[in-house]
Parts: structure tokens; C-alpha cells; sequence
């Protein structure tokens, strides 16, 4: 199992307190320290992820349970739960040229509840195929940072890798009209490998 580097100022600290006590005959705080850093190690597990879905199909930005799914006749809008135990590598639902990533300031609301969509976020908008994308990363009350590995003019494969939140936090993404849920409440998903929804390409709709 791979483990992000980002890992390394949690894990790091942990594991030279383990040493330490191992060194100096406390084997109980050796043992607290190791199970500590095996925790903060596995948060930033990266797994391996492969899809073999049809090309309309949307899959799962991150690891995590449906939150909320909410379409009208404007567009579908997913949400994603992702508890301190989820993976929380967030991945690109879709192929396409990245158009923007924006960054906004706010609170830190426990990711669960819907006011914390207007906690501290990213939000990074796709240009698909399918129409234009928008895959928002929400920190939550724990969470106090968003990394992006990518940015405006990348290139984006579907299931390709985009960014990690800290901790507990949420996703959404919000697909173009017409897109058709895959996915109901409660429903646990994984990144880069279940879909979520289904959608049809701007040119056959034309």
C-alpha cells in the first residue's frame, strides 16, 4: 500500500517517540507512539484504483458515503462523506482539461452537516467532453488543509489523481444537465472506481 510523502510531518514525530521510549525501557509509551504513527500513516494510504466503465460514465471523486444527490433541470450535484477513516486522495471524475482552481476562504463546520458546504474549500473545474465539471474538495471540522497536485492547462485522465484533504471532509461535483444519478443515499463509494452517474457527450446532444 502506497503512502502519500504528505504523511511524513505526522507519522515522523510518533515514530522518533516510539524509538525514544524503546531506547529508554517504556514499552507502553513505545507501543502508543508506533500505533499513533501507523494511524496517521494509514490516513494518507493511496491505493491503487482502475475502472473499466463505459467512457459516459462519471466515477466517484472520492472515497466515502453519498451524502446528498440533488438534480434539477440545470444540472446534478453529488455529495460525498469521507470520515476520518476514507481514503482521502480526491481523484478526477472525468477526462478532461483542467480550467480552474479556486481556493475560498471559511469555517469548519463537521463536514456532515450542509452548512459546511461554505467551509474553507477548493474547487476545481473541468472542461469534459460532457460539458463543464465542477469537483469541490471541503475541509471539515478537523481537516485544516487542502493539497492540489495539479493546476490550470493539465491535461486530466479519469481516475488520475488531484488532491488530498486532511481528515475527516466532504466532496461534491456538479455535472451538466441531463446527467443521470447512479448512486442513492447512504451508498458507500470508492474513488476511481465506482460510478456514480451517467452523461452523455455535448456533441450527441447537439
Amino acid at each position: 500500500m502506497q503512502i502519500r510523502s504528505e504523511a511524513l510531518p505526522y507519522v515522523l514525530p510518533p515514530a522518533i517517540v516510539a524509538a525514544a521510549a524503546a531506547a529508554t525501557g517504556v514499552p507502553i509509551v513505545a507501543l502508543a507512539a508506533i500505533l499513533v504513527a501507523v494511524a496517521m500513516g494509514s490516513f494518507f494510504r493511496d491505493p491503487r484504483r482502475f475502472s473499466d466503465a463505459l467512457p459516459n460514465a462519471v466515477l466517484a471523486p472520492a472515497d466515502g458515503r453519498i451524502l446528498d444527490v440533488q438534480s434539477n433541470n440545470r444540472e446534478l450535484e453529488i455529495t460525498i462523506f469521507l470520515a476520518i477513516w476514507n481514503v482521502h486522495v480526491t481523484r478526477s471524475p472525468v477526462p478532461g482539461n483542467l480550467l480552474t482552481c479556486e481556493r475560498f476562504s471559511g469555517g469548519y463546520e463537521a463536514a456532515y452537516k450542509p452548512s459546511a458546504t461554505n467551509n474553507a474549500r477548493c474547487a476545481v473545474s473541468i472542461d469534459s467532453p460532457f460539458g463543464p465539471i465542477v469537483v469541490t474538495m471541503i475541509s471539515g471540522a478537523v481537516a485544516r488543509r487542502i493539497h492540489t497536485w495539479v493546476g490550470p492547462g493539465d491535461r486530466l485522465e479519469r481516475g488520475q489523481r488531484i488532491g488530498l484533504i486532511r481528515f475527516g471532509s466532504r466532496t461534491e461535483i456538479v455535472l451538466p444537465a441531463g446527467s443521470e444519478p447512479q448512486v442513492s443515499i447512504g451508498q458507500h463509494v470508492r474513488a476511481g472506481e465506482t460510478v456514480i452517474a451517467s452523461v452523455a457527450s455535448q456533441d450527441a446532444g447537439s
